[in-house]
């Protein structure tokens, strides 16, 4: 009678199946979350390495004030296109 749903007496059966339904419910979300975040940093780390591939040449810091000796300034090698494979 005390939280008997369906008139038998199994009312336990919904607390179980509640409780159960629950932590799927909370696992599902934890998994999306995760799944999420690492999404974000793939795709963070993605985005840092494209941009560090095609970077442009930035023009050079002027030399300090205090140094009187030149250095060469680095720069990335060009680039060169990849060649199609032969034709059979």
């Amino acid at each position: 009678m005390f939280d008997d749903r369906f008139g038998f007496g199994f009312g336990w059966f919904w607390h179980l199946g509640s409780f159960i339904g629950g932590l799927i419910l909370v696992a599902a979300v934890v998994v999306v979350a995760v799944l999420l975040v690492r999404y974000l940093i793939v795709a963070t780390r993605a985005a840092q390495f494209y941009l560090d591939s095609h970077d442009t040449v930035r023009p050079a810091a002027p030399p300090a004030a205090t140094s009187t000796a030149t250095t060469p300034t680095a720069t990335k090698p060009a680039r060169t296109p990849k060649t199609p494979p032969p034709a059979v």
